[in-house]
């Protein structure tokens, strides 16, 4: 399959944390060379576009993502798969570092820096199925050209739509991306090169990658951090019924820049409408890989994450980080002693009133519901479901605080993770 890359297994050197080389296939199997890259550091392998990018720390730590061979299953198959490794092994147990529903490494630009200068270990992974990794080829005969930016979102959904319906894509051409691949992954990842109790760390929908890693692997994580946690959604729901040909033309919607902007917008508060352009940028580069499509639509229908029965099965000692500014995951009430049937219906009939949304799908989906049956059913319970669990609130900061503010972020991860 195109998928996976076969071959005898690389040789142990590639096995420890100070790799610097990369693999490429030969006749079946590998060869290490050097790092190499393309213009101005690049890995040849990222999109183009990530030349139009101005973020200096985005381009920055875009310079230093590696593919890693990752096997998945039989003794000859591999994944050729992205992350960001340390510079060096330090004595204590390594950070690993997690994302957001649909993104990337990238998104720890800002704050992987100021881990590296705190001393500690940091690994930035890209969930299988999302980010750089190498999982083959689009299997789809035509696509929709990025010449149509200007044209209406929903035409452009209907083209897509008939385009998926008279081409449909060729099955078999990527490994699975549900939620049991991803842990599979994950687990064949630490196993082969972090090899340590990590300090795991997940915002937003990657707080719920954690919990399910930790559950299933408890003896590969020592503590967890959840920024922002989205941890209630029982996964995808009906979009995991939807027929194929509407699941693509979704997937492609979700593409688009005006949508990924919006998202962006109400990720971060006052930012300059130039920087939230870059950002934008930033967070879709990788759906330029010529497999995301399909990947996305494999998470979408096989149900996606719910992890609402595993939470209290948690026995590692967590830290919940929350924006105070937060439009996505809001977080009002999770520090509030709301027990009382009246106390629920004053706050019901103030937040009713109050121009509050939620996001669906982690960013993307976006309409008003009941906040306070959210509220109540999100942080507030997971601080009390989770039996070894502590919260830090940031002032003045929105719904990825690890971007918004780096320092405040790394300074809670580091002296928690330092602490006995």
């Amino acid at each position: 399959m195109a998928a996976l890359r076969l071959g005898s297994l690389p040789p142990p050197s590639l096995t420890g944390i100070t790799v610097t080389k990369k693999c490429e296939r030969f006749n079946g199997g590998f060869k290490v060379v050097g790092d190499g890259g393309g213009d101005n550091g690049f890995p040849p392998f990222l999109p183009k576009e990530i030349e139009k990018i101005k973020d200096p720390f985005a381009r920055n730590l875009a310079r230093r993502i590696k593919r890693l061979p990752v096997q998945i299953g039989c003794s000859e198959s591999y994944i050729m798969s992205s992350c960001v490794q340390p510079l060096a092994q330090t004595d204590a147990n390594p950070v690993a570092l997690l994302h957001c529903f649909d993104s990337s490494c990238l998104e720890w630009r800002r704050a992987y820096p100021l881990l590296e200068e705190s001393g500690l270990e940091a690994w930035a992974l890209d969930i299988l199925g999302w980010g750089f990794s190498d999982l083959g080829s689009s299997s789809h005969r035509l696509t929709i050209s990025t010449g149509f930016v200007f044209m209406s979102i929903f035409l452009r959904c209907a083209l897509m739509t008939i385009c998926v319906y008279i081409f449909p894509p060729l099955p078999g051409r990527l490994p699975p991306c549900n939620v049991a691949s991803k842990r599979y992954h994950f687990y064949q990842l630490w196993k082969s090169y972090i090899k340590r109790p990590m300090i795991l760390v997940g915002p937003s929908l990657g707080a719920a990658v954690a919990i399910d890693f930790a559950v299933h692997y408890p003896e590969a994580v020592e503590k967890l951090v959840l920024i922002n946690p989205s941890v209630y959604a029982e996964g995808t729901g009906n979009l995991a019924k939807l027929p194929k040909v509407v699941a693509y033309a979704g997937v492609s919607l979700l593409k688009t820049f005006p949508l990924r902007l919006y998202a962006n917008l109400l990720a971060f508060d006052g930012i300059p409408l130039s920087k939230s352009l870059d950002w934008t940028n930033v967070g879709r580069l990788h759906c330029h890989m010529p497999w995301w499509k399909d990947a996305t639509v494999n998470f979408m229908v096989s149900g996606g994450y719910n992890v609402v029965s595993k939470i209290k099965q948690v026995k590692q000692k967590t830290l919940i980080i929350c924006g105070e500014n937060d439009k996505i995951v809001s977080n009002q009430l999770a520090m509030a002693d709301t027990n009382t049937l009246g106390e629920m219906k004053s706050l019901q009939s103030y937040l009713l009133n109050t121009n509050y949304f939620m996001i669906v799908l982690d960013d993307l989906v976006v309409f008003p519901i009941n906040l306070v049956i959210y509220f109540l059913t999100c942080l507030k319970r997971l601080r009390f479901e989770l039996p070894n669990a502590s919260m830090q609130r940031l002032p003045d900061c929105g719904h990825l605080c690890h971007v918004d503010k780096p320092r405040n972020v790394v300074k809670l991860i580091a002296d928690f993770a330092r602490a006995k």
